[in-house]
């Protein structure tokens, strides 16, 4: 059967799109084509429901590879150029139903000395992420019982230049990396020059490499001391 190159040529766009791991190595001209083909083979037969050939993957890999260029990935890496990383451990996350927020608030009022806190307020929840320590306030404090309350995990903290407020693209990349190496996040926050991940004790160290690597490459591309 003769393959449809065209389709072929798609899925291949979509699956570097949403990679930005791929997407990086083509944009920077150091893919090995013949091995990213054979990686991604089962995903691209999964979506055109055929069994697509290696070669016709790499051919498709190629002209993505002309049309880009390290332009498509500099926002992103220029951010990160100036993005510093801080690991804080032991940390409870809890999230109580909307109606608690007015106590969820009191009891932040009144918490002082606090080594990290954090409070998003949603729609239908609110959250908290505090230190081990202080998390007995809030059990304590809050008229509700959480709807969700684990203690002991690691918040990594991102502080990027403001300008990632205006930048397309970083969260999924980050998130992405994650992803790919396997790290569930547990809970992930992004204002003005901070972006918090939370992740459980067994993923810290993972994640703390993977994020570090990533700010590392960044660096070296723009000719930054490590």
């Amino acid at each position: 059967m003769e393959e449809k190159k065209e389709s072929i040529t798609g899925v291949v766009e979509r699956i570097v799109e949403n990679s930005p791991l791929l997407k990086e190595c083509l944009a920077s001209g150091v893919a090995n084509y013949s091995s990213m083909a054979r990686m991604i083979k089962p995903v691209v037969d999964e979506e055109l429901g055929f069994d697509a050939s290696v070669e016709s993957i790499k051919v498709a890999l190629v002209r993505l590879s002309r049309k880009m260029s390290p332009l498509d990935v500099s926002s992103v890496e220029k951010i990160l150029n100036e993005t510093s990383i801080e690991v804080k451990t032991r940390v409870t996350v809890m999230t109580y139903d909307s109606s608690s927020t007015r106590d969820v608030l009191r009891v932040v009022s009144g918490v002082q000395g606090a080594r990290f806190l954090s409070v998003v307020t949603g729609i239908t929840n609110v959250t908290v992420m505090v230190g081990d320590e202080q998390a007995r306030l809030f059990t304590e404090g809050v008229g509700s019982r959480p709807l969700f309350h684990q203690g002991g995990l690691t918040a990594i903290v991102l502080v990027s230049p403001v300008e990632n407020v205006y930048t397309p693209g970083l969260i999924a990349y980050i998130t992405s990396l994650l992803a790919q190496a396997g790290i569930n996040i547990i809970q992930i926050t992004s204002s003005y020059s901070e972006t918090v991940i939370v992740v459980s004790p067994e993923d810290t160290m993972k994640a703390f490499n993977v994020l570090n690597d990533a700010i590392s490459r960044a660096r070296k591309k723009s000719g930054r001391r490590v």
